[in-house]
């Protein structure tokens, strides 16, 4: 049986199409209701219709006098306990230290960088990567950039014991994004594969950071057990 598609419905599901295949990315502008209109040789009204569904659905968001743009996906928060061993279903057979370098990590919640030490971590499982970390230790003029590469394993036994004390208080939040170009590169993905990404921030008690943590890792490789702040 043969069933003709409205217009509006066309426009409708060729948009939500691109948008879910990454095609349209979060906070793109899309073409103007006119273009939309030559393009399915329709009206303004109709298209104004199309679009209007997708701003009820949440895909959208219209800015008067400015245009329709993707809207940004809201990211879930979780509490739960993640560790790389306990929670990637592969198994880690090989951990690469990739890079050791001075670098300005901006504090959550505030407006600040920190300088840090950082240090940049590849896990994989048989040559395959499974997950990538960075570490970032909030300096206090401990450390000098001048042969940071020759006290490489000291600083990172020196970062993993302040991290990992139980001394330190640790939060974490996780997330689904899309990776940027430099973490799909060391994954082996695409740019439009989304991906978990967890950060932990660690302080002391009295909530002066003390470094961040943060881990990709791909979705199929990854078992996670929470509960949602959002219902």
């Amino acid at each position: 049986m043969w069933i003709k598609v409205k217009i509006y419905e066309r426009i409708e599901n060729d948009i939500l199409l691109d948008i879910k295949s990454g095609l349209l990315k979060p906070n793109e502008k899309l073409p103007t209701n006119q273009e939309l209109a030559e393009k399915y040789q329709t009206s303004g009204v109709t298209v104004r219709k199309s679009l209007a569904v997708l701003v009820n659905k949440g895909y959208l968001v219209s800015i008067e006098r400015v245009g329709t743009f993707v809207k940004e996906r809201e990211k879930d928060l979780f509490l739960v306990n993640f560790s790389l061993e306990g929670n990637i279903n592969e198994e880690i057979t090989d951990i690469e230290t990739e890079d050791i370098l001075i670098s300005m990590t901006k504090i959550k919640g505030e407006k600040r960088e920190l300088k840090t030490l950082e240090i940049r971590r590849m896990y994989r499982s048989d040559s395959m990567p499974v997950g990538y970390s960075i570490d970032a230790l909030f300096l206090k003029g401990r450390y000098l950039t001048e042969g940071i590469e020759k006290k490489a394993e000291k600083n990172i036994a020196i970062m993993d014991q302040i991290l990992n004390s139980y001394e330190v208080k640790k939060t974490m939040e996780v997330t689904m994004d899309y990776p940027n170009k430099y973490i799909s590169n060391r994954l082996l993905i695409n740019e439009n594969m989304p991906i978990f990404c967890i950060n932990i921030h660690f302080s002391t008690v009295d909530d002066y950071p003390i470094g961040k943590r943060t881990i990709y890792v791909l979705g199929e490789n990854i078992t996670l057990n929470g509960k949602s702040f959002y219902k």
